[in-house]
Parts: C-alpha cells; sequence; structure tokens
C-alpha cells in the first residue's frame, strides 16, 4: 500500500517537454554550427593561400620568376587541410610569362565547402571570394578582404 504524497519521479508530459526543449535547442543550433564550420574552413584555407603565397614570392626573389615553382607537395594541385578530411582543392597556375600566377581554392564536391564559392589570390596580393563565384584573373580586387564584397 503506497503512502499518501510519496510518489517520486517524473510524469511523461514532464518527460516530453524536456525531449520537445532539447529538440528545438537542435534544430536552431545545428545549423548554426554547420554555418560556422563553412566559415572556419574557408578561413583555414585563405590563411594557407597566404603562407603559400608568402612563399611563392620569395621563390620569385630567388629565381626572378615563377617558372617551376610548386606547392608544398612538389606540384601545381593539392588538397588542403594536407592531414584529415579534404575541403578544398589548392592549384597553382603560373602566367605564360612566368612573372605572375593564379593560387586558387576550389571545394570538393563531397566535402562541407561544396557550393561556398572558390577562393583565389595571385601574386599581387589581389583576393577573391563569392559565395558560389568562380575566380578568375578578371574578377581578381586589390580591395576585397575576401569577405565577398
Amino acid at each position: 500500500m503506497l503512502k499518501n504524497g510519496s510518489h517520486q519521479g517524473f510524469t511523461l508530459i514532464e518527460l516530453m517537454i524536456v525531449v520537445a526543449i532539447i529538440a528545438i535547442l537542435a534544430a536552431i543550433a545545428y545549423p548554426s554550427y554547420t554555418q560556422y564550420k563553412i566559415r572556419t574552413n574557408r578561413t583555414d584555407v585563405q590563411a594557407e593561400m597566404l603562407r603559400i603565397n608568402q612563399r611563392l614570392q620569395s621563390y620569385k626573389v630567388v629565381n626572378h620568376s615563377f617558372n617551376n615553382a610548386t606547392l608544398d607537395n612538389g606540384t601545381a594541385l593539392q588538397s588542403y587541410p594536407l592531414t584529415g578530411t579534404a575541403f578544398y582543392t589548392v592549384t597553382l597556375a603560373i602566367d605564360a610569362d612566368n612573372q605572375g600566377y593564379l593560387l586558387k581554392a576550389t571545394p570538393i564536391i563531397t566535402s562541407i565547402q561544396n557550393g561556398n564559392g572558390e577562393v583565389c589570390v595571385n601574386q599581387d596580393q589581389q583576393r577573391y571570394w563569392f559565395k558560389g563565384g568562380i575566380c578568375s584573373s578578371a574578377n581578381l580586387s586589390n580591395t576585397s578582404n575576401w569577405d565577398g564584397r
């Protein structure tokens, strides 16, 4: 026999309210987290491209041109990041006169970055990124800070 008022625990209604609140919070948080990851991955590849750009400038000082310049792996193409899951393919295209280049990061189709636009920079530090955009020498800008403007 139960004593009056000695019930312990939660009712099913109380548990369902807690589950509903958690589901609402998850529905709000997950898209924000995904966008955060996309921005972080793009910012990381932009920083890596600036490091590569500095090394290419040093290469030109020593060799007086970009002829035979390569990325860190000894080729004109590499995945980024170098370890773990790759989000971008970074390519180096040397101009015909060997005095300039276009360094471009293209999102890998199967990655979270797919559809987030290419990122590029050239020998004059001209940059371009626009969500859904494609890099070319024509859309580079001295004023771009890679924020899509």
